[in-house]
């Protein structure tokens, strides 16, 4: 990564984001101490991935991104439409 790129980033709302990541496992992690720690452990396996994902997101050329925006919301557009057509999971009657 080229320096000028790193002085650009807003470090800010990464670091103010990472804190409330890090106030939200610490409230898991309490709240599910009788639970054996399944759901702590695939939030922080999730917090993990999603910090990989949006460091190669960042890595991405913005005018790249431009190019290739209108096929990502035309697939957005797609997923929300095929929802319509699923069956729901959980039923409440």
């Amino acid at each position: 990564m080229r320096k000028r790129e790193l002085k650009n980033i807003e470090w800010s709302i990464g670091i103010l984001a990472i804190i409330l990541c890090i106030i939200g496992l610490v409230a898991l992690f309490s709240a599910t101490q009788e639970a054996e720690y399944d759901e702590f452990n695939k939030q922080c396996i999730w917090l993990v991935a999603s910090l990989v994902i949006g460091l190669v997101i960042m890595l991405i050329d913005y005018e790249t991104m431009v190019k290739i925006s209108p096929v990502f919301y035309g697939g957005f557009i797609l997923l929300l439409l095929l929802v319509l057509f699923t069956t729901p999971v959980n039923r409440c009657y």
